[in-house]
């Protein structure tokens, strides 16, 4: 959601090619390389955030069963607190919990095999989909390394490439499965042994080999890296993140840098690194904010700062964003981009800072209200969303307010 932010806007920008007319009059192809990279990404993310969805709901029955409701000590296990004895009574709703845990861990498991796999079948069709998957399968439980310790063999296993291996051979393997298609040549009758033996054989065992001796080390050494660097920083490297995250997150309401952003963000939830409370609440503060400033700008200056038609705009904008969709925001920024951006992004950056600071913790990739109640610290997550909007409003009504009296704004108010 990273967060899949949700869309009032059914345009699919990954399918748009950006095109140029030269003086000839033949047609150039711009950012075309950009535009496929950004089609096959946007496929696996689609594809995996339904995983990510259900394995979060159902850890969260998890978390809320025992720790919400049952009123279990949080740094108790379920197992420890069924060995207790103090919990006979609901026993049942304990062993369902470790249910929900167990079942919960192995569907956010799948997600990243599962976006590995469906950009190999973006890129290079149905026979790719088994070597994507392989690969991110291997990304997340890699394969281990045998080496000679104390004068015995072991198998030790190496950190995980995560994400970052994933998408690597993700794209490694569906170009490969393309161009072996593409260049091996056989019979008519044997076709089916090219597409049901000999390509996957092929790129399977290529999978295996640049897992085991360049991915699996290079995404492992540079995940060890992030983590050793968040941990050394500790909470200032976190605020650090949440800053940049927030700005990029709010920045074009879903365009261009607001993807890179949620692409990075994917890559650190899934591997466990860092939470996306930042970014979730990054998407709803600017439509919050600036339908909040068409509520309180006669009560903040003494009369209104926008055209009329934005009224209703405004309370439309705050409803969208309490389901996750940041596009009531953009009608706004069109109007007045110079100012209305720069003062959502000073509001997003004030409010994912709050709810950082003060312990917010959201796992879950969703940022619609049904989803606050899974938030560890929902109070902090809600001040940061509060915080935020405020901040954009006040903002926005104070500059407008400040052109309109400089005689640089008029404003068809109705009033």
């Amino acid at each position: 959601m990273a967060v899949q932010k949700r869309k009032a806007l059914n345009a699919d920008a990954s399918n748009i090619t950006v095109k140029a007319v030269n003086p000839t009059g033949k047609e150039i192809h711009t950012n075309a390389a950009w535009n496929e990279f950004q089609k096959h990404i946007m496929t696996g993310i689609s594809r995996m955030i339904p995983f990510l969805i259900m394995g979060g709901l159902i850890l969260a029955f998890s978390q809320l069963i025992p720790y919400v409701i049952l009123g279990v000590p949080a740094d108790q296990g379920l197992i420890d607190t069924m060995n207790s004895g103090d919990y006979n009574n609901v026993l049942g709703l304990l062993k369902f919990s470790q249910l929900c845990s167990d079942f919960g861990g192995t569907l956010f498991g799948f997600a990243i095999p599962m976006f590995a796999a469906f950009v190999a079948d973006s890129i290079g069709g149905k026979l790719a989909f088994p070597a994507g998957f392989i690969g991110g399968y291997v990304a997340s439980h890699p394969t281990g390394i045998v080496s000679l310790v104390d004068g015995s063999w072991t198998s030790e296993t190496p950190v995980a490439s995560g994400f970052i291996g994933a998408l690597l051979i993700a794209f490694i393997a569906g170009y490969l499965v393309k161009w072996l298609n593409e260049k091996i040549r056989v019979n008519h009758n044997l076709l089916a042994f090219k597409s049901t033996f000999l390509i996957p054989l092929l790129s399977a065992v290529a999978v295996m080999v640049l897992m085991q001796f360049v991915i699996t080390p290079l995404g492992g050494a540079i995940n060890s890296g992030i983590k050793a660097l968040l941990t050394a920083s500790g909470q200032a490297g976190e605020l650090v993140f949440a800053a940049v995250m927030s700005l990029c997150t709010s920045f074009d309401l879903g365009g261009p840098v607001n993807k890179a952003a949620g692409f990075v963000q994917v890559g650190l939830l899934t591997d466990k690194v860092l939470p996306t409370t930042a970014r979730c609440i990054a998407i709803v503060v600017p439509s919050i904010g600036l339908g909040l400033a068409t509520l309180i700008d006669k009560k903040v200056v003494g009369h209104h700062v926008f055209d009329r038609q934005f009224y209703p705009q405004g309370k439309t904008a705050m409803f969208l964003a309490l389901m996750g969709i940041s596009e009531g925001a953009i009608p706004f920024a069109l109007e007045m981009p110079s100012v209305t951006i720069p003062c959502y992004m000073i509001g997003a950056l004030c409010g994912s800072l709050t709810g950082v600071a003060l312990g917010a913790v959201q796992w879950f990739p969703e940022s619609a209200v049904w989803a606050w109640p899974l938030i560890d610290g929902i109070p902090q997550y809600i001040l940061g969303i509060a915080v935020g909007s405020l901040v954009t409003a006040l903002l926005v009504i104070f500059i407008r307010n400040n052109m309109m009296k400089k005689g640089k704004l008029a404003v068809d108010s109705n009033e």
